[in-house]
């Protein structure tokens, strides 16, 4: 499973099932998921993006297709595909949609476009060439812009979403970034990079390294928690979700799962998050309780100063005692394994 969305007001769950070739449809309404059904795709699919203004979760496919599945529940057509919008590249990786535009954007991977679709009449309004293999789009309601990064060009473009024109060309110092998203009330955002995370300002274009969680691919953002989730399939513990959030970002906690998760999403209705369980023969999904505690109450250190902080007041305990003890590790919290038909 690659992407992982959430139609909050429909307590859905969807994700993009590459070994069955299809959108599984999963019940959030309860604290545990329940699985409902999987929607056919004519090829592999990678991104989503919901459009819950028009009641259509549009996804890309290996084919270079978007794809449109109607979502309304009072439908005839109801989670069944209704368009196949081609898009003349190969593939269709990550995607992103503007509610405010009512425009799908759609990365063509390698191929170094991005092709924008009218999400009600689906016709092609235009293909944005950038030169390199492109990852995760996102429109920025705040400056107006199309932001899309690129591994291989080691960098963040940002781009006039009306004709595609290069507006910048943000060099990120070794990121070969892959997942992003935006929150536009601060107008920051999060980047996966290969071996750290960084906090983007898009107002000045700085950046801040956070090296607590490496290894992540696609960032997703709930704005109601104000929580980025990047999702880490190799690091650390072979698989993990980092957290961060608050203005300006920091990083809060990483909760180990082991499930090989590519993304995370947040189910603001039950306080879980889930991330797709990848692991051989055990595929569905994984879950956790958001950890409590806000941005800001643990601030963007080397790992070394809050453990240093820490044995000082351990120490300090000893002496006031007069006792020792050694002071408890306690690991980050394993996610439970909600497979298909049961919950576990």
């Amino acid at each position: 499973m690659d992407a992982i969305e959430i139609d909050q007001a429909a307590h859905r769950l969807y994700t993009a099932d590459r070994s069955n070739q299809g959108v599984d449809i999963f019940d959030i309404t309860a604290p545990s998921a329940k699985y409902l059904q999987t929607i056919p795709m004519p090829a592999g699919p990678n991104g989503l993006a919901l459009a819950p203004d028009l009641s259509r979760l549009f996804v890309g496919v290996g084919n270079g297709s978007v794809v449109a599945v109607d979502t309304n529940p009072t439908s005839p057509n109801a989670n069944k595909v209704i368009s196949e919008i081609k898009t003349g590249a190969k593939s269709v990786d990550l995607i992103d949609y503007s509610a405010a535009h009512h425009v799908v954007y759609a990365s063509n991977g390698v191929a170094g476009t991005l092709t924008t679709v009218d999400s009600g009449t689906g016709e092609i309004k235009g293909q944005f060439k950038v030169g390199f293999a492109l990852e995760q789009p996102r429109f920025d309601p705040a400056d107006g812009m199309l932001y899309v990064t690129s591994p291989d060009a080691d960098a963040l473009f940002r781009l006039d979403p009306n004709d595609g024109t290069v507006k910048k060309k943000i060099s990120l110092g070794g990121c070969q970034p892959t997942g992003f998203a935006i929150n536009p009330r601060s107008n920051q955002g999060v980047i996966a990079c290969r071996n750290s995370i960084l906090g983007f300002d898009l107002r000045s274009d700085k950046s801040q390294k956070f090296l607590q969680q490496p290894g992540g691919d696609i960032v997703s953002y709930d704005a109601k928690a104000d929580r980025f989730l990047v999702g880490a399939p190799f690091k650390p513990g072979q698989g993990a979700v980092g957290i961060l959030g608050g203005n300006p970002i920091v990083y809060i906690t990483t909760v180990v799962t082991g499930a090989l998760g590519k993304s995370a999403a947040y189910d603001e209705t039950n306080d879980v998050v889930y991330t797709p369980d990848n692991r051989p023969n055990k595929a569905g999904l994984a879950s956790f309780k958001m950890p409590a505690g806000g941005p800001g109450e643990m601030p963007p250190l080397s790992t070394l100063i809050p453990f240093g902080v820490f044995l000082a007041v351990i120490a300090l305990f000893f002496v006031i005692l007069g006792r020792s003890a050694d002071p408890i590790r306690r690991p980050e919290p394993i996610a439970p394994r909600v497979r298909r038909n049961r919950v576990t």
